[in-house]
């Protein structure tokens, strides 16, 4: 609820809303099980959460090929936490999501970086992994409008897969923002328009 209406859209189901049939299927055949990117991100989504809030974490031995390079990551050492898993709600659209995280540089707490961490089954696929930069402009642009003071200077895309982990540096006003802004446009123009 926001403004005391429903928010009708979240960001993953706008920046999916073009994606082929085919894609579709390859992502749900490898989804569940204790094999699928669904586990796997949770996990890891929730092992990177409790590091950058500097809490505790169990998981299996078998994750800990992801866990240490992403962890040891020279992205993580020297920062402060602003949040994590950070809900944000568009104030002018009827869309939300909730970012990984927003970091800031221990010596220079007026750089800022918004990320988002990917996993992926293979040391291969953290190379070809796209970045999402629609998924971080739209996070981006919702931070700019309840935090602006607190800046985002940078965004990063963090690819964790098995003995590595790729850290992927986007400019906020160029390259993220205006790919969500295209991709909203897009998917607004697909939308039913009311008749009253």
């Amino acid at each position: 609820m926001w403004r005391s209406d429903w928010v009708l859209h979240n960001v993953s189901e706008v920046v999916s809303h073009d994606m082929s049939p085919f894609a579709k299927d390859a992502m749900e055949k490898h989804r569940h099980g204790p094999d699928g990117w669904e586990l796997r991100g949770r996990v890891l989504h929730r092992v990177l959460q409790a590091h950058l809030e500097s809490q505790p974490s169990v998981h299996e031995s078998r994750w800990d090929p992801w866990i240490e390079p992403l962890l040891s990551d020279p992205l993580f050492q020297g920062i402060e936490t602003v949040a994590t898993e950070y809900l944000l709600v568009d104030r002018y659209r009827s869309v939300c999501g909730s970012c990984d995280f927003v970091i800031r540089h221990k010596d220079d707490p007026s750089f800022v970086l918004l990320g988002d961490l990917k996993t992926v089954s293979s040391t291969k696929a953290v190379t070809s992994r796209k970045s999402p930069l629609a998924q971080l402009g739209a996070y981006a642009r919702m931070w700019q409008q309840w935090h602006p003071k607190d800046r985002i200077t940078e965004c990063v895309t963090v690819i964790s897969g098995p003995e590595k982990c790729k850290v992927r540096r986007h400019s906020p006003e160029d390259d993220c923002i205006p790919a969500w802004e295209e991709c909203w446009g897009k998917f607004q123009a697909l939308q039913p328009v009311a008749d009253f």
